[in-house]
Order: C-alpha cells, then structure tokens, then sequence
C-alpha cells in the first residue's frame, strides 16, 4: 500500500519557493497542546481511527485521538479532538480551554489557519484507590 500524506502551504510570504507541512505534523502539534491542556487526562483513540490504523498498515504513524481535515469554504483546517478527561474537570471549561490551546498552537507554529477545533470528551479518568 502507498503511504499517501497530505500536505498544506504555509501562511505569508515565502521569499523563495515552497513551504508544506505534513498533516501528521499538524496533528502532532495539536496533540501536544491537547496534553498539555489542565483538565485533560489524555488523547482518546475511537474505534474508527484502530480500524483505519488496522487496514491501512500506518498503526502509530499518525497522533492518537487527533484528526485533520482542510476545509475548502474557509481556507483552513478542522481539527477533531478525542479526549479523556480528570475526574472532576469541568467538562465545558476544558474543552473550551482545549480549543483555544489548540488553535493557538497550530497557528504560530505552523502559520497555517484553524477554522474550528471540534472536541469529543470520550470518557472520564477515574481517580485511583487509595
């Protein structure tokens, strides 16, 4: 199988020739600033990603929990998030904080637009015994 990634041009003036950047890359940075957001227990995989990941023979090669898409209408990316939560996070300001790290990261780092970051709270991290 070919092993086929897509790639978005970078934002601004480039004095000379071409910037791409990959769309693992993106996600990457996306899921760093999902881990890094307080609240935020981890990026969740769904069974639709371990199914791809299962038929396409990219198992790890792309952040778990983290999808990219171009959105044509707007010239900029969506970003899906699946997360796992801290118990006793609240569920609104954290992924409300999640999109604005999310954004924000994408966006300097990379120069390249974030029309919206949509996130799915998958489940609640439970808080160990004692």
């Amino acid at each position: 199988m070919s092993d086929v990634k897509e790639y978005w041009p970078c934002a601004g003036e480039i004095a000379d020739g071409n910037i791409k950047i990959s769309e693992d890359v993106l996600a990457s940075i996306a899921t760093i600033a999902v881990t890094e957001t307080e609240g935020v227990a981890a990026a969740a995989s769904t069974v639709g990603a371990e199914i791809t990941e299962m038929f396409s023979g990219r198992k790890g090669s792309t952040p778990r929990g983290v999808k990219i898409r171009f959105d044509e209408e707007v010239q900029g990316c969506v970003v899906e998030c699946s997360v796992i939560l801290k118990y006793g996070s609240s569920v609104t300001e954290t992924a409300a904080n999640l999109q604005k790290n999310v954004k924000t990261a994408i966006e300097s780092m990379a120069g390249i637009k974030v029309a919206r970051v949509d996130v799915q709270v998958c489940g609640i991290q439970l808080p160990k015994k004692q």
